[in-house]
């Protein structure tokens, strides 16, 4: 049986720690390229809580934009509330009007170092109704959790559901479409149990040991399955 494979990596950003290009984290998923030929999907906030825009940081955005088994998507622009929202829920704060006026923000970050990504995740999952009908006007895809997005009608845009962790100790692993599974992690973060951290890494690799002994595997960037 053939499998598709995506692996999300959220909140990836220029900062030490973040996805630089010698940090720790980012020298696993190298590893995991060179040795299962694993493709990743790299949601990354435009203006990360306001200190990292990426028109400041050109060369860390081309280092990923480089690599031909990396996909840059959005990730929210500052992954942080500005006005009391719950934590790092940014598009909880906004209706459909403020949301649109969020998102242009996000995308005029993006055209300045020369990205149009195609695929959006809410920052900490969560939105409002509205900032899901502004994200369809302005992206091909979301891809939202499995459940927490469950309230939301979500229209006119094409939709990736899935959220198992890198950090799983079991193989319970969900199958969408009856023949993909999507695996969510963050780059980095100490209240994160899923960040790509030298026993997650190995944790991970058994998964893929798994998989790849009783399927035949297809790695896939989310853009490929449009």
């Amino acid at each position: 049986m053939e499998l598709n494979v995506v692996i999300c990596i959220d909140d990836t950003h220029p900062e030490k720690g973040w996805g630089l290009p010698d940090d720790e984290c980012t020298s696993y998923l190298h590893k995991l390229n060179k040795e299962f030929n694993c493709k990743f999907v790299q949601f990354i906030p435009s203006n990360y809580h306001g200190k990292y825009p990426l028109s400041k940081h050109q060369e860390w955005v081309d280092y990923w934009n480089n690599l031909n088994w990396i996909e840059l998507a959005a990730h929210g622009h500052y992954h942080d509330c500005r006005i009391g929202g719950p934590g790092e829920c940014e598009m909880t704060e906004h209706d459909y009007n403020s949301a649109t006026n969020r998102l242009i923000e996000c995308l005029n970050e993006w055209e300045k170092v020369g990205v149009k990504p195609l695929g959006w995740r809410m920052p900490g999952w969560l939105a409002t109704q509205g900032s899901f009908d502004a994200v369809s006007e302005k992206f091909n895809y979301v891809a939202i959790h499995e459940s927490h997005n469950d309230n939301i009608s979500i229209k006119n845009i094409k939709t990736f559901k899935g959220a198992d962790g890198i950090h799983l100790d079991d193989f319970n692993l969900t199958l969408w479409n009856n023949d993909t599974i999507m695996f969510q992690s963050h780059i980095a973060g100490l209240a994160n149990d899923n960040n790509w951290n030298k026993e997650n890494y190995e944790n991970f690799r058994e998964i893929l040991i798994y998989l790849k002994d009783n399927y035949t595997l297809n790695f896939k960037l989310l853009k490929e399955l449009l």
